[in-house]
C-alpha cells in the first residue's frame, strides 16, 4: 500500500463576474503553496477579462452575443484527477462554496470552496468542469457530457509546480442552438446587395459549419432583405451548433461591384444553451473602417527561446468599428537611438535604409506568428521578434470601402510586461564561462555552475544594464578558471574577437556574448556563424510523411490517433553538418498564445535522428505553434516554425 498524504484543496471562485448581467466562470490558476505543499488554489477571474486575455491563444474579441445567461448559482464545479502513475480519484469531486472575507474582515465578491482529497504527490492532469446545478457526474465521461465550461491542467505536485486552468465551451459536444433576430438598425439594403449571415471560424475565416471544424452543414444563410426593425420571430435559425466561440458575420455584397462590406462580432456558444439575442445592424455599406485605438505593445516575460532566438511581443488593440474585413499590421526595424514614430512622416523617416515587416489577414501563415489573428473581429496577436533587434510597429483597419488611417504603437501594453525604453526591444546577454566555474555568492565551499550564464533586457538607455563583474568582491558572485578554490580568478570579458569589454553597464539595444578571460592567461574565442547551422525542413517527419523544404504548416488529424510522431535527422552538408555533428540540443514544443501544451527536449542529437511524440487526447481543435529549436556551441541558436491544424 502506499503512503498517500491528505491534500486540502482550496478553491477560490471569483462570482462578480459580468455575463449578461449574470456571473461567470471561465478563467483558473491552479498553484502549490511553497510554505505547504499540501495545498492547492484556484482562482478564476471576470469573464470580460479572460476573454481579453485569451484572445491571443484563442483568436477571441470582445463579445456581445451571447447565450442565455447562467451564474455561478447555477452551476458546480467538479474536479477530477488521473496520474502519470495510474492512480485517479474514485469519482468526480465536487466543490463546495462559502462566504469570503479579505484581510481586513471585509466581504468580497468571491466565495471559496474546499474540497478534501487522497492524492499522490506525484503528476497529476486535472480536469475542471462546469455543470448544471444538482446534475452531478458520476464518471469523467459524464463531466464532459455535462459540462457548461471546461479546463484541463498538469500539476506535479512533488514540487508545487504551477498549472493553468482556461474554462471555455471549445471542445465540448453537447449541442446548442442559434434562434436569432438580425436586422438593418433603421436603414434599407441598397438594390443589388445580396446578404448573407453565418458563424465563421476566428483562425481562418472559413464557415465554421454546425460542427465547429468545417465538417458539419454550412452555416451561411443568404436574405433578399432584411427589416429596418426588430422582427418577431428569429430568422437566422440552427437547430444544433457544436459549441465554442466564432465570429458571427453578416456580409452586404453588391452584385455589380462584387465588394463586400461586413459587419461582425464574437458568438460565444455554450453547451445546451440556446442563443437567441437580437442583432442591430448598423449601415457599413461604403463606409471604411475606422481607426483601431488604444495600440499597445508588450512582452511576455518567460517566452525568450521558447523559439530560440526570439521573444514574443504582445500587441493589442480595442476595435474602431464592427465593419473590418481584416487589419494591417506592419512591424519595423529601427536604427539605434531611432524613437517610436508616431505620425506617417516619422515612420517613413525612420523606415529610410530598412524594410517593415508586413503581415495582412495571412498573418497565421508567417514565420512570426505566435498567436492571434488579424481577420475581422480580433484585438490581440502576438508576434515573435528577434532578440536583439529594436522595433515600431503600425496597425489599419482594411474592408472593400477601404482603409482606416495607421494607429501607431506604444509601449505601454498591459497584458504582457512593459518595455524599460520606448520602443519594442529586448535582448539577450551570454556570459561564456570557457570551461569557468561560477559561484554565485562567492562560497567556493560549495558546488559552483559551470553552465553559461545568460540573461535578458530590455534596452535601457539611461543608467544600462549592469554588466556582471564576478571577482568575488560584491554581490554579482566569483568565477574561477577551475572548480579548485585557488585557480586564477576571473580577469575581464572580452568579445568574440578578443577584444576587452570594459562597459559595466549596457545601454545598448543588441544581443552581446562575453567570454570570460581569467588573470592566468588568454582563451581563444571561435566566433561562429548562426546560417551555417539552420534547420531545414528536410530533416522533419510527421507521422512517416517527409516534410517539404520551407514547409511550414501541416495538418493532424486526431480523431484517428492519440499522438503525432515527429523525426529530426539533420543531413550532413559538406559544411558545418558533417557526418559526426551533433547539436548540443533539440526541442520540439507546442504552444498556442502564452501557453505550451507540451514540450520536450534531446540533447546531442546528431545524423543518427532522434523521435519525439506529442500526445493529442488533451488537445482542443485549432491552430498550434510547433517550433523546433536547436542549440550549439556557445552562441548558435537556430529555430522552425511550423502552424499545426489539430482536426477531429
Amino acid at each position: 500500500m502506499k503512503n498517500r498524504k491528505s491534500i486540502f484543496a482550496f478553491f477560490a471562485i471569483t462570482a462578480a463576474m459580468i455575463f449578461a448581467s449574470c456571473s461567470n466562470l471561465t478563467d483558473a490558476n491552479v498553484s502549490s503553496s511553497s510554505e505547504d505543499k499540501n495545498t492547492l488554489n484556484i482562482e478564476v477571474t471576470n469573464y470580460d477579462e479572460v476573454v481579453t486575455q485569451a484572445s491571443k491563444s484563442a483568436n477571441r474579441a470582445s463579445r456581445t452575443i451571447i447565450p442565455d445567461s447562467f451564474d455561478s448559482d447555477g452551476v458546480d464545479l467538479y474536479i477530477y484527477g488521473v496520474a502519470t502513475t495510474g492512480d485517479k480519484f474514485t469519482a468526480p469531486v465536487k466543490v463546495e462554496f462559502e462566504g469570503n472575507t479579505d484581510a481586513a474582515g471585509v466581504n468580497t465578491s468571491k466565495t471559496v470552496g474546499k474540497i478534501k482529497i487522497d492524492a499522490e504527490a506525484e503528476v497529476w492532469e486535472f480536469t475542471l468542469a462546469a455543470v448544471a446545478k444538482g446534475d452531478v457526474p458520476a464518471t469523467p465521461d459524464e463531466m464532459k457530457t455535462k459540462a457548461v465550461l471546461i479546463g484541463y491542467a498538469s500539476l506535479d505536485m512533488t514540487y508545487g509546480d504551477t498549472a493553468k486552468f482556461t474554462l471555455s465551451p471549445d471542445g465540448l459536444t453537447k449541442e446548442a442552438q442559434i434562434a436569432m433576430k438580425l436586422y438593418n438598425d433603421g436603414w434599407t439594403t441598397p438594390d443589388g446587395y445580396k446578404i448573407t449571415a453565418g458563424i465563421y471560424k476566428l483562425t481562418d475565416g472559413a464557415d465554421a459549419t454546425t460542427k465547429g471544424d468545417g465538417s458539419g452543414d454550412a452555416t451561411a444563410k443568404d436574405f433578399a432583405s432584411l427589416d429596418t426593425s426588430e422582427p418577431a420571430t428569429a430568422n437566422y435559425t440552427l437547430p444544433s451548433m457544436t459549441p465554442g466561440t466564432y465570429l458571427f458575420k453578416v456580409i452586404y455584397t453588391s452584385d455589380a461591384t462584387k465588394k463586400s462590406f461586413v459587419w461582425s462580432d464574437t458568438l460565444i456558444v455554450l453547451p445546451g444553451k440556446t442563443v437567441d439575442s437580437s442583432i442591430a445592424i448598423p449601415n457599413v455599406i461604403g463606409e471604411k473602417p475606422s481607426v483601431p485605438t488604444v495600440f499597445k505593445a508588450s512582452y511576455e516575460a518567460g517566452s525568450e527561446d521558447e523559439r530560440i532566438g526570439y521573444y514574443t511581443v504582445d500587441f493589442e488593440w480595442s476595435r474602431g468599428s464592427n465593419n473590418e474585413l481584416s487589419y494591417e499590421l506592419e512591424v519595423l526595424p529601427l536604427a539605434a537611438a531611432t524613437t517610436l514614430p508616431s505620425s506617417d512622416d516619422e515612420w517613413n523617416t525612420a523606415a529610410t535604409g530598412t524594410k517593415a515587416l508586413p503581415f495582412d489577414a495571412k498573418f497565421s501563415s508567417s514565420d512570426f506568428y505566435s498567436s492571434g489573428s488579424l481577420l475581422t473581429g480580433n484585438t490581440a496577436a502576438a508576434a515573435y521578434l528577434e532578440l536583439g533587434v529594436r522595433y515600431a510597429a503600425r496597425l489599419r483597419a482594411v474592408n472593400d470601402a477601404g482603409k482606416s488611417v495607421w494607429a501607431y504603437v506604444t509601449v505601454d501594453g498591459t497584458k504582457g510586461t512593459a518595455f524599460t525604453s520606448a520602443v519594442i526591444s529586448r535582448y539577450r546577454i551570454t556570459y561564456n564561462l570557457n570551461g569557468g566555474v561560477y559561484y554565485s555568492d562567492g562560497d567556493t565551499s560549495k558546488t559552483g555552475s559551470a553552465v553559461n550564464i545568460v540573461e535578458y533586457f530590455c534596452e535601457k538607455t539611461t543608467g544600462g544594464n549592469a554588466i556582471l563583474q564576478p571577482d568575488g568582491k560584491g554581490a554579482d558572485g566569483l568565477l574561477n578558471a577551475t572548480a579548485d578554490a585557488n585557480s586564477a580568478a576571473w580577469g575581464e570579458w572580452v568579445t568574440g574577437d578578443g577584444t576587452k569589454f570594459t562597459e559595466t553597464a549596457y545601454t545598448g539595444s543588441a544581443n552581446l556574448e562575453l567570454f570570460a578571460k581569467y588573470s592566468s592567461g588568454t582563451q581563444d574565442v571561435e566566433f561562429l556563424k548562426k546560417e551555417d547551422y539552420f534547420i531545414k525542413g528536410t530533416w522533419l517527419t510527421v507521422d512517416e510523411k517527409a516534410f517539404t523544404d520551407r514547409q511550414n504548416a501541416l495538418s493532424i488529424d486526431a480523431s484517428k490517433k492519440t499522438s503525432s510522431k515527429w523525426n529530426f535527422k539533420p543531413v550532413a552538408d559538406g559544411n558545418k553538418i558533417t557526418a559526426e555533428f551533433k547539436y548540443d540540443s533539440v526541442t520540439i514544443a507546442l504552444t498556442k498564445g502564452a501557453q505550451t501544451y507540451w514540450s520536450k527536449t534531446v540533447y546531442d542529437v546528431g545524423t543518427a535522428g532522434t523521435d519525439f511524440v506529442i500526445p493529442l487526447s488533451k488537445l482542443n481543435i485549432g491552430t498550434y505553434l510547433v517550433t523546433v529549436s536547436a542549440s550549439y556551441s556557445t552562441n548558435i541558436y537556430v529555430s522552425y516554425p511550423i502552424a499545426a491544424n489539430i482536426t477531429r
